[in-house]
């Protein structure tokens, strides 16, 4: 069978909530009771399940309406293969209704995201693709123009029936509002505009090699496509709109709640007796038992050491296992050898040397993964290459970037050094740009461009409302409502996101790390109680004000960061700290078997017998100003009194670490 070919729809209508009659909020999707899976007296069930992206039927609902799609617009391009949505359109999301009793069981699906309500769902993928279709080729996006069931009930259909013996009348703008690329139609008869995206290669087929041709403002011509340094940026006080996700991972990372943590990043592991530094090698959805309505992540880690004391993967079964490389500081050294000795990186110490005892005593395991992580936190890698203009203007694009500890993708939010301390960038193009006559990445310059954003707060008054920008990432924008839902009962005050420049051009150096949501990362960070104290009081402020930057713990005497070294391969980064073979998944962009999850952790090696000297990590950061003006200590690195009393002695921090002795068989 021929390969799929995903299509990337840049358009959509959906919407995640509506204002109903009586001019309340309430979620464009089933009801509680709907979603209440619990059986009746009799033993029957009748609820609704959200379908995840990947599962068998939204496939096939992804199948069929893309396989309808390329027969109406036309893809002579690639005659003999298939066709597949990427993803559903932005805010449309596929529920099944799970009828069930002794005998039997019956599901249906039901798609739901039409702007006019939870009410209005479709049934089928027949129903829907009309509407599809107007998505996909309508340049005016004006709903009376759509001929769909919902959009024109039976009784207008013989008002709304499109003649199709003719072109539709084209719509004459000097810019579409949407991106786009064209395909060629299947006949001059029925030639469209279509708002979709081909790649020239399936994400299955991607080897790191450019699979998707960036959007352009207006059809391409036969020359190269201009390079990001010359497109016109749109005026400071227009948003930039957002592209579609390129790939099935960017999708999931671009949802609210889903998936903290990401494949190949550096992060700290909970080890049962203290806490460890690992990469993440993959990850995972699993229904909740208690509530099946909710998915569980759980992710396989590798944690990091010396190349001569390699430890096995580890199952972290929820997030509260984990925590972000940025949230917290890493300790000094705890050989003396090393601690006092400035300049060493893990690429240079002797490690036989220190196993044998002679850089003074300490954990070398602990020691490995401190170097290990701090070279990480100094490199990037930029992955998914997108265009190659280097002949032409010496610049290429990406699609995501790992920068230091963290994976980042266009399309979303990351944290910056300028400005406030809490503004933040949503990145729409990640450009290298070589050096005038040469070729050579190491001496290439990294950009990011977006739009730039601050923080900022409205007092609440009668029929006053943030500006609605419905070009920020969605994370962005449900986590901001969440935070008003709490503070506008109790502070009456509103928050919002506001716009300082457009299309801004900031080097890696300008950047601190990832954003993060503060409704999914503080309650872990800060422990549920005090979340939950904080969520009454009306105070959740911003998560950035928890973590570190990138640069922080190999900064010397407050000297800015540097760029830092430009790594190929992902895996190159974390060097000998992890076993050789080591993989780090693609996720639901790479083949079948990379999905699979161990069924439980590997029993490690029985060792000899002796002493360990564990550091109860991480070293506090110097004190963070908070919110009010004071200073935030062990508090402004996310670290909680009940966090500190896990795994800290505060007592005896002034000698750089903790003894303690364990048995034999205790696990880095």
């Amino acid at each position: 069978m021929a390969p799929y070919r995903p299509i990337y729809l840049t358009r959509s209508d959906g919407k995640l909530e509506i204002v109903s009659k009586s001019r309340k909020k309430e979620l464009n999707a089933p009801t509680a009771d709907q979603l209440d899976s619990k059986p009746d007296a009799k033993g029957n069930t009748d609820y609704f399940k959200e379908l995840e992206l990947g599962d068998a039927k939204e496939v096939d609902w992804r199948r069929k309406l893309g396989g309808m799609l390329i027969r109406e617009i036309g893809g002579q391009d690639h005659p003999g293969s298939n066709y597949i949505l990427a993803a559903l359109p932005e805010n449309y999301r596929l529920y099944e209704r799970v009828k069930s009793g002794p005998v039997s069981e019956i599901t249906d699906a039901y798609l739901y995201g039409h702007p006019q309500g939870r009410k209005k769902r479709y049934r089928s993928p027949g129903d829907f693709f009309p509407h599809l279709l107007w998505l996909a080729t309508d340049d005016n996006g004006d709903p009376d123009n759509c001929s769909c069931k919902l959009c024109a009930p039976d009784d207008l259909q013989v008002f709304k029936e499109p003649d199709r013996t003719r072109p539709p009348e084209p719509v004459k703008k000097e810019q579409p509002p949407i991106k786009k690329e064209v395909i060629p139609p299947k006949s001059s008869a029925g030639a469209t505009r279509p708002m979709v995206i081909i790649p020239s290669r399936s994400h299955s087929e991607d080897k790191g090699i450019s699979a998707t041709k960036p959007p352009a403002s207006k059809p391409p011509s036969a020359t190269l496509p201009p390079a990001i340094a010359r497109q016109a940026g749109p005026p400071p006080s227009t948003p930039t709109q957002l592209a579609p996700a390129k790939c099935f991972e960017q999708d999931q990372d671009s949802q609210w709640s889903k998936y903290l943590f990401r494949p190949g990043e550096l992060a700290w592991f909970n080890r049962g007796n203290a806490w460890g530094l690992s990469v993440i090698l993959k990850r995972t959805l699993e229904r909740e038992l208690q509530n099946p309505s909710k998915d569980r992540a759980r992710y396989l880690v590798q944690p990091l050491s010396n190349p001569l004391q390699q430890k096995p993967t580890k199952i972290i079964e929820s997030e509260d296992g984990l925590r972000p490389w940025l949230a917290w500081s890493p300790p000094a050294p705890t050989h003396s050898g090393l601690a006092n000795t400035p300049g060493l990186t893990y690429g240079t110490i002797d490690w036989k040397g220190v196993t044998e005892g002679r850089y003074g005593q300490g954990d070398a395991e602990v020691d490995g993964s401190i170097f290990a992580a701090k070279a990480v936190d100094d490199s990037l890698t930029l992955f998914h290459p997108l265009t190659n203009n280097t002949v032409t203007t010496g610049e290429r694009t990406y699609n995501g970037i790992y920068l230091g500890g963290e994976k980042i993708w266009t399309g979303e939010p990351v944290r910056l050094r300028v400005g406030s301390g809490q503004d933040i960038m949503v990145v729409h193009s990640i450009v290298e740009r070589l050096k005038p006559g040469s070729t050579s990445i190491a001496s290439a310059t990294v950009l990011l461009v977006g739009d730039i954003y601050k923080f900022s707060t409205l007092s609440l008054q009668p029929g006053v409302e943030p500006p609605d920008n419905r070009h920020l990432p969605l994370r962005l924008r449900q986590d901001m409502e969440y935070r008003n839902r709490a503070t506008i009962p109790i502070k009456r005050t509103m928050s919002f996101w506001k716009l300082a420049q457009a299309q801004a051009k900031l080097p890696v150096t300008d950047i601190k790390g990832r954003w993060y949501e503060s409704s999914a990362l503080l309650p872990i960070l800060k422990g549920a109680d005090a979340f939950s104290q904080d969520l009454t009081r009306g105070e959740i402020g911003d998560a950035g004000q928890w973590m570190n930057a990138r640069g922080d713990c190999n900064a010397v005497n407050n000297v800015p960061p540097k760029a830092g070294t430009r790594v190929v391969d992902r895996l190159d980064a974390f060097g000998k700290s992890i076993p050789p073979g080591t993989k780090i998944s693609k996720g639901l962009d790479g083949p079948p078997e990379e999905q699979a999850f161990p069924k439980e952790n590997p029993v490690p090696p029985t060792t000899v017998q002796q002493q360990h000297v564990q550091v109860q990590v991480p070293m506090p950061m110097e004190g963070v100003e908070a919110e009010g003006g004071s200073k935030k200590g062990l508090d402004g690195q996310g670290v909680s009194d009940g966090d500190i009393e896990q795994f800290m002695d505060l007592d005896r921090l002034e000698d750089g670490y903790v003894q303690n002795f364990t048995e034999a068989g205790g696990q880095f």
